[in-house]
C-alpha cells in the first residue's frame, strides 16, 4: 500500500468522523431545544394549574356548595302558590336534607339569597314565611 494512499484512507476516516460529529452537535442541539420547548410547557401548565387553583376552583366550590340548595329545592319541594312555610322551618329542612344526602350545607343568610332567586316558579319572601312552596310530605 502506497503511503499517500494511507493519509487519504484516513484522511477519509478524520471526514467521516467529523461528520458524525456535527450530525451527533445537531442531534444534542436538537435534544436541547426540544428540553427547553418542554420546560416552557410545563411553565406554561404550571400557570394555567395556578390560575385554576385561584380563580375556578373556588368557583367551581361554591357551585357545589350552592348546589344543595337548588337539589333541595327539586327534591323537597312542591310549587303550591298558596302555601307558605316560614324562613326558620324552611332552613331547618334545608339543613336535615343536606346531612341525610352529604350535601353541603350554606349559612343561612346564604340559603335565604339563593333561594330567592330560584325560578319556575320563584319563592316569595313575606312576612317571615316563604309564599309559593310547601314541603314534600316524608321531608325532615
Amino acid at each position: 500500500m502506497d503511503p499517500s494512499d494511507k493519509i487519504t484512507d484516513t484522511e477519509q476516516k478524520i471526514k467521516g468522523l467529523e461528520q458524525d460529529l456535527n450530525d451527533l452537535r445537531q442531534g444534542l442541539t436538537l435534544v436541547a431545544d426540544y428540553y427547553r420547548d418542554l420546560q416552557k410547557m410545563s411553565k406554561q401548565q404550571e400557570a394555567v394549574e395556578a390560575v385554576d387553583e385561584i380563580l375556578a376552583r373556588p368557583l367551581v366550590d361554591e357551585d357545589i356548595e350552592f348546589e344543595g340548595i337548588w337539589k333541595f329545592h327539586e327534591d323537597a319541594l312542591i310549587a303550591d302558590p298558596e302555601a307558605r312555610v316560614p324562613f326558620e322551618v324552611m332552613y331547618k329542612a334545608f339543613v336535615q336534607y343536606c346531612e341525610q344526602s352529604g350535601r353541603s350545607i350554606v349559612e343561612h343568610d346564604a340559603f335565604e339569597f339563593v333561594f330567592a332567586h330560584i325560578e319556575n316558579p320563584a319563592p316569595v319572601p313575606d312576612k317571615g314565611d316563604w309564599v309559593g312552596y310547601r314541603l314534600r310530605p316524608g321531608t325532615p
